[in-house]
């Protein structure tokens, strides 16, 4: 029998405990993730009057969220940084990816150093001190997984994040790769005419970061994308998109410009160019982890 010193260290943990006995299978009150549209935030962040920093993307009281969150699993922020300023944060993430939308200046990270100018794309590893300066005006958007490690109450480990190695992706890179993209012919087996931005960590798993899949996504003037679906939530950045509407789950959006929206996981999806030019946006969806769990489940639904 025990004595009462060890029952009175037993009692707090005891009175700790909860139980549920479900009646419905996989009954948990968890919010859906909205479709969402960020132009206030793409109006802000755009403001002459902005200042240097973040403009985050948050959606944290539609989600239930106790931290800022863009979907469960990513944060998007605009990052403002005017002409001679320079930003520097370290965020607890274990992998960060960005795209310049417009302005030319540099970032170190990890006792290295690399130039940027608009068009280009990069990652760097979670968790380090890193610092953007500007030449000319600058807003870069950036996706981390703060929210994922936040609902895991986990930091970087540092030695498994440094194992992403800062990288970047040159505007005149990605568009050789796209302009074989829509070399090839046949029959479209892809959601869309792409390249995805592979860091050499997660090459393997066609991933930029463990749980981050990061793109430059394209459709010609006047075509129509499958309508599809697929596990991963998808953040969708409009780089070109004049006269461009998404069907989301049977709703129209218009692609407007700097402008990211969210297209909810399993939402039936497809984009349409209406415009003159080639359709080109920038998309960050959380396949790492469907990948690493098995459930990276997509389909056509036309």
């Amino acid at each position: 029998m025990a004595n009462s010193s060890s029952m009175a260290t037993l009692d707090p943990a005891r009175a700790r405990a909860r139980f549920y006995a479900p009646e419905v299978a996989f009954d948990r009150p968890v919010p859906k993730v909205p479709a969402a549209v960020f132009w206030a935030e793409r109006q802000r962040a755009f403001a002459p009057d902005a200042p240097t920093g973040f403009v985050p993307l948050d959606q944290s009281a539609a989600l239930g969220s106790p931290w800022p969150a863009t979907t469960p699993t990513l944060l998007a922020r605009y990052i403002v940084v005017h002409a001679g300023d320079h930003f520097a944060h370290r965020l607890a993430s274990s992998g960060e990816v960005y795209y310049v939308i417009r302005g030319s200046g540099d970032t170190r990270c990890k006792d290295e150093g690399f130039t940027w100018a608009a068009g280009d794309a990069f990652c760097l590893p979670g968790g380090e001190r890193v610092e953007h300066r500007a030449r000319d005006a600058a807003i870069l958007m950036q996706v981390t997984n703060e929210p994922e490690l936040s609902y895991l109450r986990a930091e970087p480990d540092m030695g498994l994040a440094a194992a992403i190695q800062p990288t970047l992706f040159p505007a005149e890179e990605i568009d050789t790769y796209l302009r074989n993209v829509h070399g090839r012919n046949g029959e479209q087996l892809a959601a869309g005419k792409s390249v995805v931005l592979l860091s050499g960590m997660m090459e393997e798993r066609r991933l930029t970061t463990p749980t981050i899949l990061a793109a430059i996504n394209t459709l010609e003037a006047g075509a129509d994308q499958r309508p599809h679906k697929h596990s991963s939530v998808a953040l969708t950045l409009s780089i070109m998109g004049e006269g461009v509407y998404s069907q989301v789950d049977g709703q129209k959006v218009d692609w407007l410009p700097d402008t990211m929206f969210v297209t909810p996981p399993g939402a039936v999806h497809s984009h349409h160019n209406r415009g003159a030019d080639m359709m080109r946006s920038f998309v960050a969806q959380d396949t790492g982890l469907h990948t690493q769990l098995r459930t990276t489940n997509f389909s056509w639904t036309d």
